[in-house]
């Protein structure tokens, strides 16, 4: 089963250089799976603290919790590949942030895999979602240079 392809813009606002570790291979001597989704990870938190919704400090919660992963694997990545993940968010809703990223040679854009990370905001002390704060919505906002993402839900 074919999965549908998404329309993915041709930049996103942030990207993470990756550095591709030895014990990032598996047996087939290319990039794991698992080790393609920490890179996704990575690039996240990097989003986080440049977008300015998280300030880095490890403390109890952060306000996400991770509903949903889709990872499309399009191409090897090999040891010593230039590799980058690019993150953007595709939809802000009440409760969830969608984010869309594509992991890529940072020389070529070959793509090595794309998909999507759903997020949900999350009170760890009460142990439920909530609203996305309008603090965080104006700081996506700005970040992604995209105004709608205020009336977005």
């Amino acid at each position: 089963m074919a999965s549908i392809i998404p329309s993915y813009p041709d930049k996103f606002p942030y990207y993470e250089e990756i550095q591709v570790r030895y014990a990032d291979l598996d047996t087939l001597q290319h990039v794991n799976n698992v080790s393609i989704l920490e890179y996704v990870e990575h690039a996240r938190t990097g989003y986080y603290r440049a977008s300015g919704i998280w300030d880095g400090t490890i403390r109890e919660g952060f306000g996400m919790v991770v509903a949903s992963v889709k990872i499309d694997y399009l191409a090897s990545i090999q040891f010593g590949d230039p590799v980058r993940v690019g993150i953007k968010l595709g939809r802000l809703g009440n409760k969830s942030l969608h984010f869309r990223f594509q992991v890529e040679n940072s020389q070529t854009e070959v793509v090595f895999s794309r998909g999507e990370v759903v997020m949900v905001a999350y009170n760890h002390t009460e142990g439920h979602s909530m609203p996305v704060s309008p603090e965080w919505r104006e700081k996506l906002a700005a970040f992604e240079n995209n105004q709608e993402l205020l009336a977005s839900s």
